[in-house]
């Protein structure tokens, strides 16, 4: 079972304790391109940047994910992001609890027993540029609680060129993997957690079709030592290919990709405190 749902449970999850979770940061008000905080939800760490206009972001949901889903599936259409679910899903539900059906790749002792699932996107080469992609996905633990990430928004198709990070200190890289064995890649190096940084909660299984996760990061330092450490670790990976730290002091990121292999991407955003999104695709 995941550290972040078998250390204390009275910690992760909205109903049943005393004041909030120490992982949610707000139950209420705005995320990013008009989305809204749905009651029984709350944000997990910082809304990330992603496309010209979108957003990324986690959040921490009580004993019926399944319902909150739906509501942010109605705002994603609300908002102009049409979303469906996996259409090899039966009756068209958002949520399902086999396995073998869910676009997570998941273990066999995995902590969660129902996904839900829902995406929409305009790409194409008929529609052309301006495209929109919206993804909704929930993971619900036995009680029905869980986590929900939405990410995307709008993007004009053009390259996005950011200016390199200037030198500076680099915190130091601990003996800690950030992804566990049955998550990570089986080619790929361990990205080791940089000191400064620590998980808001155990990496998520990805939606990539051949292994992958993602992991959202407390920094308890200063971001730009910390993305640091984190850029050098994938710049001594051989088997990606990366231009560096880009961006600034407030959305710092490096991006790198492999021949064949997928990304590997890690994104912070400034804040009290800053956060890091860490992404891996193995597609």
């Amino acid at each position: 079972m995941r550290r972040s749902v078998a250390a204390a449970t009275c910690v992760l999850v909205l109903a049943g304790c005393t004041g909030e979770p120490e992982e949610i940061v707000r139950t209420s008000g705005p995320l990013a391109v008009g989305f809204e905080i749905e009651p029984g939800s709350g944000l997990v760490g910082a809304v990330f940047p992603t496309f010209d206009e979108g957003l990324h972001a986690f959040l921490r949901v009580d004993d019926d994910l399944p319902e909150v889903f739906a509501a942010y599936a109605r705002q994603a259409e609300e908002l102009g992001f049409p979303v469906a679910p996996p259409a090899w899903w039966p009756d068209g539900e958002w949520c399902n609890d086999d396995p073998e059906l869910w676009n997570s790749s998941v273990t066999e002792d995995t902590a969660f027993a129902v996904e839900c699932s829902a995406y929409g996107s305009s790409i194409s080469e008929r529609n052309g540029p301006p495209y929109w992609s919206m993804s909704l996905r929930g993971l619900a633990e036995a009680d029905g609680g869980g986590y929900l990430e939405i990410s995307g928004g709008s993007y004009s198709g053009e390259p996005v060129s950011r200016p390199p990070v200037e030198d500076g200190p680099v915190a130091e890289v601990t003996d800690d993997d950030v992804a566990p064995e049955d998550l990570a890649v089986y080619e790929d190096d361990q990205l080791r957690i940089v000191a400064g940084s620590e998980l808001v909660f155990d990496p998520f299984p990805a939606t990539c079709a051949t292994g992958g996760w993602v992991a959202v990061l407390r920094v308890t330092g200063d971001l730009l030592p910390v993305m640091r450490g984190y850029a050098e670790q994938i710049d001594a990976m051989r088997a990606f290919t990366t231009e560096g730290l880009v961006g600034d002091a407030e959305q710092p990121s490096v991006s790198s990709w492999a021949a064949g292999g997928g990304d590997l991407s890690v994104v912070g955003q400034a804040g009290d405190p800053a956060h890091i999104l860490i992404s891996r695709c193995n597609d």
